[in-house]
């Protein structure tokens, strides 16, 4: 089956509703940290990298039955979350080093253009020359280290500028605005 215009519009539309529902979960759940796993927890990058890579996760789920025979397949996904994790750190650093204070059209801007950059880098490498095996093995590993990085980066967070919360200071579940209010009471 072929991917074309069709798959990259309804994935990004998902990746960019879902993503954005994804920011606000956290603290509609009661700060469940099953749910903090999938949603943002805090207002760092690598939270809101993090709603792009669980919005993808789910795309990934649906159109693995559809798509999943592809050869390219796991190269395509993995590439779309590679986008992902470049592109938005690079364009919010990158205006963030003109301009003092955050935007925020032009953060939900940033979201929207990685979410399109990802399907787009999936749909063209899904339609592409054929890659072998090996690539798809490595492609596979690759989506395992992606993952394991994403379940684990919340709750041990490295301590730099990707996964400091601007308003607390702080890192992953520690960095949350609700919990810091609970600690000054």
């Amino acid at each position: 089956m072929e991917a074309g215009l069709g798959i990259f519009i309804v994935e990004s539309l998902v990746i960019v509703i879902l993503g954005s529902l994804l920011h606000f979960t956290y603290d509609w759940s009661g700060e469940n940290k099953f749910v903090g796993f999938f949603s943002a927890v805090n207002e760092s990058t690598w939270e809101h990298i993090k709603l792009a890579l669980s919005a993808i996760f789910i795309c990934t789920l649906v159109d693995v039955w559809f798509l999943g025979g592809n050869q390219n397949y796991w190269y395509a996904r993995n590439l779309s979350f590679i986008v992902s994790v470049l592109v938005i750190p690079a364009l919010f650093y990158g205006y963030r080093s003109f301009v003092r204070h955050s935007i925020l059209a032009v953060d939900i801007s940033i979201f929207v253009v990685a979410a399109m950059l990802s399907e787009l880098v999936f749909v063209v490498v899904l339609n592409g020359p054929t890659i072998g095996p090996k690539m798809t093995g490595l492609s596979l590993a690759g989506g395992v280290l992606i993952l394991t990085a994403y379940l684990l980066l919340t709750k041990f967070p490295l301590h730099n500028f990707l996964f400091e919360d601007p308003i607390t200071h702080r890192y992953g579940f520690d960095g949350h605005k609700k919990l810091m209010r609970r600690h000054k009471k």
